[in-house]
């Protein structure tokens, strides 16, 4: 589950550094002031600012349950087959989120691969679930 777990760490990272890019590129090109990330109100920011910024905050709404339970599955030494097959797919799932959603950002597209993502999260909450020990 480390590798999993460390490939989706590895997304909110390397999303970390596109925020980066695009907020500098947004100021040196004067798309937007450095005023605007006080409150992050005033001038529109570029297209391109907006998604990166919206897929960056995506990243820490669902996530965080799947951290919750590769926790747990290291915490009862519990990790199957199954479960890595899920964890692997909802972080695969992620990686081709993100990548629809900074780029052609399409909305259905976006959506199917979302609503993957959590069926591979669920099939993973599951798998933990029935093999808790006491559960």
């Amino acid at each position: 589950m480390m590798y999993p777990l460390s490939a989706m760490l590895f997304l909110v990272l390397i999303l970390f550094v596109f925020l980066f890019v695009a907020r500098m590129s947004a100021l040196y090109s004067k798309k937007v002031n450095l005023t605007y990330f006080e409150v992050f109100n005033g001038t529109q920011p570029p297209v391109y600012l907006t998604k990166v910024t919206n897929n960056v905050n995506n990243l820490f709404e669902v996530p965080p349950i799947f951290y919750m339970a590769v926790l747990l599955v290291l915490l009862f030494d519990i990790e199957n087959e199954t479960m890595l097959f899920n964890a692997w797919g909802f972080v695969i799932a992620r990686y081709i989120h993100s990548l629809v959603h900074i780029t052609v950002n399409n909305y259905l597209m976006r959506g199917g691969i979302f609503t993957v993502s959590i069926y591979f999260l669920v099939m993973l909450w599951v798998a933990l679930l029935q093999n808790t020990p006491g559960f």
